[in-house]
Parts: C-alpha cells; structure tokens; sequence
C-alpha cells in the first residue's frame, strides 16, 4: 500500500547536508549493511520519488527524522518494562503493543541476529 518507485529525480548525496546526515545517522541509520548513504538512496529512489511534488529530498529527510523525534520509541519500550536484557525474551506482539498505543500504528519489526550466537548450540568433542 505504500507508493514505491515512482517517476522522479534520483537520490543526490550532496542535499543530505552535514547537520541533517548526523541526525539521520541517529534516527535512520542502515542497521542491516552499516552502509547510511546506500540505505538512504534505495529509501528515496523507492519511496522518496513519490513525495517529490510536496517534499523535496531534504525536506523527505528532515520530515523522517522529525517523525523519529517525536515518538521515542526506545522511551515507549522502556515505559512498558521492554528493555535490553541478555536473559529476558518478549513475545512480538509484547513489544507491538506499546509502540502501537504511543503511535497509532502497527509497526512492522525484523529482527537481526546476533552474530556472536551460535546457532547450533554448544559443541561438544
């Protein structure tokens, strides 16, 4: 349901300007790769593209990070008793429900594996 690939100017890196890179690099850093620059070219040439007749790639930016501003979500999680822990684990739908009562929204969560875990358990010889 969200637009994608739209008809429009491709990602330039020089209007993501100093201030506003170090404040994406908070709020919308490529958590996958670590790769901030690629993350944000495929984010606008995806989605960006199709906010260009009201935003400009600046403006579609400084609007993301105004949003992750506004909604702390760590703060929410926190609020809630969800909190890093080596020993606790949450249900998805324990972690959905507080962010979705502070947004109005069901957000959509991945989780990245710990590469330092060994899947296969302890080895044994």
């Amino acid at each position: 349901t969200k637009p994608s690939n739209c008809n429009g100017s491709q990602y330039d890196d020089r209007k993501v300007y100093p201030d506003l890179r170090s404040d994406l690099k908070r709020s919308w850093p490529d958590v996958e790769s670590g790769n901030d620059t690629k993350f944000w070219e495929g984010e606008w040439n995806k989605h960006g593209t199709c906010s260009e007749q009201t935003l400009n790639q600046f403006q579609y930016f400084e609007r993301s990070h105004d949003m992750w501003m506004s909604k702390n979500i760590t703060e929410v999680l926190q609020n809630a008793s969800i909190v890093p822990s080596a020993r606790q684990r949450w249900k998805y739908s324990d972690i959905v429900a507080p962010i979705k009562t502070a947004t109005g929204r069901t957000p959509l969560l991945r989780c990245k594996p710990d590469p330092t875990q060994n899947k296969s358990g302890p080895k044994t010889q």
